[in-house]
């Protein structure tokens, strides 16, 4: 047998098998970073798919409290227990309206709610079935605007959430202008609309 040949095929040196192992460990790495960021952006999906919800079901919310809604704006502000959301409209005057409001009021320091809400007048029933302190991590505001005086309001609401980084003990109490911290804070707006029951006169 031929010295040289023999020698040739003892195998990979030390060096070969530690670039192969930096290599084979930058691409692990490489992988498990992916993996992060793919389950980080589902879990974002998810979030906003839920505001978005969320922000749909207040706003049925605000049309179902408007079906008793007759007569012009006075009717909405003396009655608050009938018209919760709705008085805060104020004086009918186009473009006038309530400013941002939050949408679910506490007493606790935690104002917080989950994917459905806590509206014990409208939700009674999803509440029974799915726990209204389940996965509490949105905050909820809300806009009326007056369009066609005593006839047409706006309404845009708000669904914030905060952030996988954030500092949640910040925006526990959902502060009105918590939206403009975009690195802590992210939010989808939905817009809508209640119209006066015209046909109940």
């Amino acid at each position: 047998m031929d010295r040289n040949r023999a020698a040739g095929s003892e195998g990979f040196s030390l060096v070969e098998v530690l670039i192969v192992i930096a290599i084979t460990t930058v691409g692990f790495l490489a992988l498990i970073n992916l993996q992060i960021g793919t389950l980080r952006g589902l879990g974002t999906s998810r979030s906003m798919m839920q505001a978005v919800n969320l922000s749909e079901h207040f706003i049925e919310t605000l049309k179902s409290e408007g079906l008793p809604w007759t007569g012009d704006a006075s009717l909405m502000m003396s009655q608050p227990t009938v018209f919760p959301h709705l008085r805060l409209a104020g004086n009918p005057t186009a473009g006038g309206g309530s400013g941002w409001v939050r949408a679910y009021q506490s007493n606790n320091s935690d104002r917080r709610v989950g994917p459905l809400g806590t509206d014990e007048t409208w939700d009674a029933g999803v509440a029974m079935e799915i726990s209204p302190d389940r996965e509490r991590r949105f905050c909820v505001h809300y806009r009326l605007t007056w369009v066609v005086p005593n006839y047409l309001i706006r309404a845009d609401v708000r669904t914030l959430w905060m952030r996988d980084e954030a500092n949640v003990a910040l925006y526990q109490d959902c502060p009105i202008g918590m939206e403009t911290d975009l690195a802590n804070v992210a939010s989808v707006t939905i817009p809508g609309t209640i119209m006066r029951n015209v046909f109940a006169q």
